[in-house]
């Protein structure tokens, strides 16, 4: 889990780094001259939670908070500030981005809880597909039920193509092969518009851009044992890969002669 935290005070962050961090599983960013530099580096990594500290001299953390939650709907903010504030108007402002504040000087167990809310919203709203056998989508923990085989076959393929674009050529190779190519595009065309209002149903069609014949998939939303085992070499691969669909067969192939030179 990546977390920032912004202030404009060294010694806040000093604070911060050595009272509060100290879970290794969570990957900190700290920022102290340029805070709208978490702009960008939100829209280009997935970050969780953040803390802010209000009263900054470039711009009102308020304000960067409004800017953080425009471009991460899901991002929990926490501010850490010396003076009160209106709570309930931020509140208001921010909805349910914003977990809460801590005055300063915080205590290191009061931040850990917010971190802990930050772990437990990040595991409720995760996306996760699951290839290792028969294949599914979770969101929020619950199965996504798709309306159509082929929509959900067609994202089973996009995930397989692990972040490389899928063109509707390719797509029609794998999930329509012996089809004629005028009803095997009309096929693709109807899979594609099922997939993508089976997505906007599940309130996660941000994981998928659609484009013209073009489909490019959004990993940094979705957490998928396939992708784990090609980063990790782990012994979550047991034989079986996606199956219910034939064009499996070649990744599976591959998934095994990787598994055999591993336990060499």
């Amino acid at each position: 889990m990546k977390i920032i935290v912004v202030d404009d005070e060294i010694i806040a962050l000093s604070d911060f780094l050595v009272e509060v961090v100290n879970d290794i599983k969570i990957e900190y960013k700290f920022f102290l001259d340029n805070p709208l530099d978490t702009i960008e580096y939100v829209k280009s990594h997935d970050v969780s939670g953040a803390f802010l500290d209000i009263n900054m001299p470039k711009i009102n953390g308020v304000e960067l908070a409004r800017k953080l939650a425009f471009v991460a709907p899901k991002l929990k903010i926490v501010f850490i500030t010396a003076y009160t504030h209106d709570e309930k108007a931020i509140k208001e402002m921010l909805g349910m981005n914003l977990l809460g504040f801590c005055y300063k000087p915080f205590l290191a167990y009061d931040v850990n809880c917010y971190i802990e809310q930050m772990y437990a919203s990040k595991r409720d709203n995760e996306i996760k597909a699951v290839t290792f056998g028969t294949f599914d989508v979770f969101v929020h923990r619950n199965v996504v039920k798709f309306s159509s085989f082929k929509s959900k076959e067609l994202l089973a393929l996009l995930i397989t193509y692990n972040g490389k674009s899928l063109t509707m050529s390719d797509a029609i190779c794998h999930l329509w092969p012996d089809k004629p190519l005028d009803l095997a595009k009309s096929l693709y065309r109807d899979a594609v518009w099922r997939l993508r209002k089976t997505l906007k149903d599940y309130h996660i069609e941000q994981i998928v851009e659609f484009r013209r014949a073009l489909l490019i998939l959004n990993k940094k939303d979705i957490e998928c044992d396939y992708w784990n085992y090609l980063e990790k070499r782990d012994s979550s691969y047991f034989g079986q890969f996606l199956t219910s669909y034939d064009w499996s067969i070649e990744y599976q192939r591959i998934l095994d002669e990787d598994a055999i030179s591993l336990a060499i």
